[in-house]
């Protein structure tokens, strides 16, 4: 039978259909607007050689913020990828400056990987923002036009991806040199995923050491299609976050933990699914219930680790869906212009979720010690329930 056939079966007609679904939503944004070819523009023509004009600081002066009920707790990091959006880590971390307290691992994925493992190595908040808008857009985009002209005429052989992805390595390496996961100052997780064996592993502090950080980086962002996969001795892996979007595994490495400050910079807020309205009568129905399919996978994985962490999790939403679906995606990576307010946004959100947990603890706390006063023996206190309304159950 004809290979053509082969996408009739199920998981076949899933990409076929996601496909689609995502032209549809790049078609219609730029029929709505036409900011994303003005990124494209900028990101592949001369203008991304220019050195951007010196930011204006993103964050202000310090803000200090005492909750010394977090000073001996352990807390750790989760960040979902989402592009351009993962910025809100950046903003994540000026909060835990502010609170004087730091995560005992990070664990991200796809975009978010550009900014936490920064985070990981020992610079500021301050420090990566400008670190990431100081720097020209070929410095982090680099399209090889001669090679996809080659592989256009060999059938696109050896020819995988719009962008090499050497900038972003190269870049990495002449901030943190060769730097490597076993050294930086956090323990540090990356989800990546092993194309040639279908299966998702981890780049970290603990299970791979001697590999640098900047070519840790380069992996996680090497979307398919996008960006060329890289190869580590025979294996050739790819951005983890599209099977795993919200990677909290590595957070057994350094149990038990007290508390999770997850950000969710691509997803439905709580991870909650789209209503898609009455698509059963509607023209062209089974087109508009596929839709559904291009999240199904990321959000009832990232519901079962909501659920796993229970109320150790702090779930925050710094960014909204909308802003990073279609054609939005790959313009908020494009064109940094937004990363200021998605850092904002981020800080905005962890300074008030510490706040709200370290009185949640202390508050757990006092309630001990009046116990412990009231019959003369230790009463055991569960973690206190999660304030937040930022995670799914």
């Amino acid at each position: 039978m004809s290979r053509a056939f082969d996408l009739l079966e199920p998981n076949n007609l899933r990409p076929v259909l996601a496909a689609y679904n995502l032209t549809h939503d790049v078609v219609a944004d730029l029929r709505d607007d036409l900011s994303f070819v003005r990124a494209l523009v900028r990101a592949f023509g001369y203008p991304r050689h220019r050195v951007p004009p010196p930011p204006v600081p993103v964050f202000g002066a310090p803000r200090p913020f005492a909750v010394p009920a977090l000073a001996d707790r352990r807390i750790a990091v989760v960040a979902s990828g989402g592009s351009g959006a993962t910025a809100a880590v950046v903003g994540v971390r000026r909060a835990f400056e502010e609170a004087g307290v730091e995560p005992v691992i990070i664990s991200a994925c796809s975009g978010s990987v550009l900014f936490a493992s920064l985070w990981a190595c020992g610079l500021s908040a301050e420090e990566i923002a400008r670190f990431w808008l100081e720097i020209p857009t070929s410095d982090y985009v680099d399209p090889d036009w001669r090679a996809l002209g080659r592989g256009a005429l060999h059938r696109f052989r050896g020819t995988t991806g719009l962008l090499r992805g050497e900038a972003i390595e190269r870049t990495f390496r002449r901030r943190v040199g060769k730097l490597t996961l076993g050294e930086t100052r956090i323990p540090f997780a990356a989800v990546v995923w092993n194309i040639d064996e279908n299966r998702v592993e981890y780049l970290s502090t603990r299970h791979t050491p001697d590999l640098e950080v900047a070519r840790a980086a380069r992996i996680a962002i090497s979307i398919p299609i996008m960006v060329e996969p890289v190869q580590i001795g025979s294996t050739w892996y790819g951005d983890g976050g599209i099977v795993d979007i919200f990677p909290t595994a590595p957070l057994a490495d350094e149990a038990p933990l007290d508390l999770v400050i997850g950000t969710n910079s691509y997803l439905p807020e709580n991870f909650a699914g789209m209503p898609i309205g009455d698509w059963y009568h509607a023209p062209w129905s089974i087109l508009r219930a596929s839709g559904q399919l291009r999240y199904a996978i990321y959000l009832e994985l990232a519901r079962e680790h909501v659920r796993q962490l229970g109320d150790r999790l702090e779930l925050l939403h710094p960014v909204s869906h909308a802003e990073v679906r279609g054609a939005q995606f790959y313009e908020s990576f494009l064109d940094r212009e937004h990363w200021p307010r998605y850092m904002r946004n981020g800080h905005a959100a962890a300074r008030e979720a510490l706040q709200r947990r370290g009185a949640a603890f202390e508050k757990s706390s006092s309630a001990r010690r009046n116990a412990t006063r009231s019959d003369g023996s230790a009463a055991v206190s569960p973690i206190p329930n999660r304030v937040s309304s930022g995670a799914a159950t």
